[in-house]
């Protein structure tokens, strides 16, 4: 695990070394650098396998194909032993190292072997070529941006601006962030730089630049009873999580109490021979704290339990979180998140966590949500035209009307779902968001549930939950590994019938019966929860963090922010009404406007 970075078309070992320090959170225990008259790339390492070998950047024979590589190969082993058949030879123990034989074996058709989370740049110095790959669902991310033919890349955003790259917000990447509070990828919010989409590929070369896709999740429905895929999911589950317990450093899990981290520790203290490690945060306030569920767990299966208790109403350390996110991302989990992972390395290098689990198995609300009204569609044409109806977006008629109007289509009432009722402009200018588009090409099959999986599997997943564990784990130098994003999982669960997904209102239905066989049934039949920060209330109270940030006098200088709107939702929020997850919105790009843009400005 580390961070990478590189230029094409530019030898600089400075600007290199200063890009990799940018990023040393994510790798602080080496760095390595390759540079010629063509390319200059570089990493800091987080040492997981062959800590004594495995230093990048790793070579070829010959010497002529160079790769680093930011994340695991769960199958490098096989592998390994696949490419030893056909001649190849290892000088390193290191699972970066299948890479550079695999590209000389299969050449770009490599990745399609690997199972593993991965953001990799491999250099082919005979034929001057730079490839990049982002692993199939997006679990490590990748940006590049290209400037006077040059083409810069990174695992994070600030490294890229090391290199004077004109620093512009890009107007539909906005528009997008406030609708949906993330910014989807290709775009990122800096006009001009982009993100890699999972499960493709770049090349670039003196002929130019080319990207392509080298996987997709495709429909091939399949048949079975309830039991075949109770004990399916099991089985493939066991062997995800055998594959994610490979390593040379100390590893735990983070534990929820939920139904899928729970999952994932009761299947690690199956698979290891010592208590597993795991770590889990309480909300000062009961009306928040969950730690009772986790601890629950950790006794039930006998683990090595550790606790942080924080403030619930302590947001100081926001601004660190949107500083590492590189881009807004209003997702609150990040602080927990954050102060959990901090707790975490004090014990561990390597965490295993439950990311993926409702978007693969439909675990939200919000599906069982749609498919109670999706009845309502067949009255379209007397739904549709509400949509006419002038009334204020700030009042509660328009919050009724956007509901009953978007009923209208499936399409339209996901958009809305997405979006939300209180979604009002607050910026100071007009334009489509995109996000109908987004979804209608997502919305593959006549199944409502699928689509609605698939396009969460496509946008919010890669794009906020795992740019969320991803960040602020490697924020803290932890490496984390989700077993319920192993890609043949994925496969094979987004093909199950969703009449076994959600049965009679219960989401993640098979999910559940098939993990009730090693789970307490408390936590089998336990109601889901997140991390349940209060940001209702933080709005109506007087915080200095967000007084700071949300001063009408702040609001002006912010690129695209219209101030006034911005000032009477805020107060009709303090009089009863509820704005908090556009008000959250508005704070955490406003934070990341002042750190990235506003302070160069000055």
């Amino acid at each position: 695990m580390c961070g990478i970075a590189g230029v094409y078309g530019l030898e600089d070992r400075d600007l290199i070394k200063r890009m990799v320090e940018k990023i040393k959170h994510r790798g602080p225990d080496e760095e390595g650098y390759y540079v010629d008259e063509k390319v200059s790339i570089g990493m800091c390492r987080l040492s997981i396998i062959d800590l004594e070998g495995g230093s990048q950047p790793i070579y070829n024979e010959n010497g002529d194909i160079v790769v680093i590589q930011n994340g695991e190969i769960y199958n490098y082993r096989e592998l390994r032993r696949e490419l030893e058949s056909k001649g190849h030879r290892f000088y390193t123990n290191s699972d970066t190292e299948v890479i550079v034989h695999a590209y000389e074996e299969y050449g770009l058709d490599f990745p399609k072997k690997l199972n593993g989370m991965f953001a990799i740049a491999i250099w082919d110095a005979s034929e001057k070529k730079l490839i990049l790959v982002r692993d199939r669902l997006g679990v490590k991310p990748l940006y590049y941006t290209i400037v006077d033919s040059k083409l810069i890349f990174a695992s994070e955003i600030k490294a890229i601006l090391e290199y004077p790259v004109k620093r512009v917000v890009d107007r539909e990447a906005l528009a997008k962030y406030f609708a949906l509070r993330y910014v989807p990828a290709p775009l990122t919010i800096f006009k001009g730089i982009w993100k890699l989409e999972p499960g493709h590929y770049i090349v670039v070369d003196e002929n130019g630049f080319r990207k392509e896709r080298y996987w997709e999740l495709t429909i091939n429905e399949l048949n079975g009873n309830e039991s075949y895929f109770q004990e399916k999911i099991l089985k493939m589950l066991r062997e995800s999580v055998k594959r994610r317990l490979v390593s040379d450093v100390p590893l735990g899990a983070f534990l929820s109490g939920g139904v899928d981290s729970s999952t994932v520790v009761a299947l690690m203290a199956e698979l290891m021979d010592e208590p597993v490690k795991t770590f889990s945060v309480g909300f000062i306030g009961k009306e928040y704290d969950e730690s009772n569920f986790a601890r629950l767990i950790a006794e039930e299966f006998g683990t090595e339990h550790h606790e942080i208790f924080i403030d619930i109403d302590n947001i100081d350390i926001l601004p660190k979180v949107v500083w590492h996110f590189d881009e807004p991302i209003a997702d609150a989990a990040a602080i927990p998140t954050y102060a959990l992972s901090q707790l975490a390395r004090k014990k561990v290098k390597v965490v295993l966590t439950g990311e993926g689990g409702d978007e693969i198995f439909a675990g939200y609300e919000r599906y069982v949500n749609e498919l109670k009204y999706r009845w309502l569609r067949y009255f379209g044409f007397l739904l549709k035209p509400l949509r006419l109806v002038k009334v204020s977006p700030e009042g509660r008629a328009y919050r009724y009307l956007k509901f009953l109007s978007s009923k209208g289509s499936l399409v339209d009432s996901y958009v809305t779902r997405l979006e939300g009722y209180d979604n009002v402009n607050v910026l100071a200018y007009e334009m489509e968001n995109g996000i109908r588009d987004m979804v209608k090409s997502t919305f593959i099959t006549k199944d409502y549930l699928k689509n609605m999986t698939y396009f969460d599997i496509k946008y919010w997943l890669p794009d906020d939950l795992l740019m969320k564990v991803d960040k602020m784990t490697m924020g803290n130098a932890l490496e984390a590994r989700e077993p319920l994003l192993d890609y043949e999982l994925v496969e094979f669960a987004f093909n199950i019938p969703s009449k076994y997904k959600i049965k009679n209102g219960v989401e993640k239905y098979i999910f559940k019966k098939a993990v009730s066989r090693i789970l307490p049934r408390e936590i089998v039949k336990r109601k889901k929860h997140g991390f349940n920060v209060p940001i209702k209330q933080w709005f109506r109270e007087s915080k200095d963090i967000i007084d700071q940030y949300m001063s009408k006098e702040m609001l002006k200088k912010v690129d695209y922010i219209d101030a006034e709107k911005v000032m009477r939702i805020w107060e009709r929020h303090r009089n009863g009404w509820n704005y908090e997850y556009l008000l959250w919105k508005v704070l955490n790009y406003v934070i990341w406007w002042e750190q990235y843009l506003g302070a160069i400005r000055e």
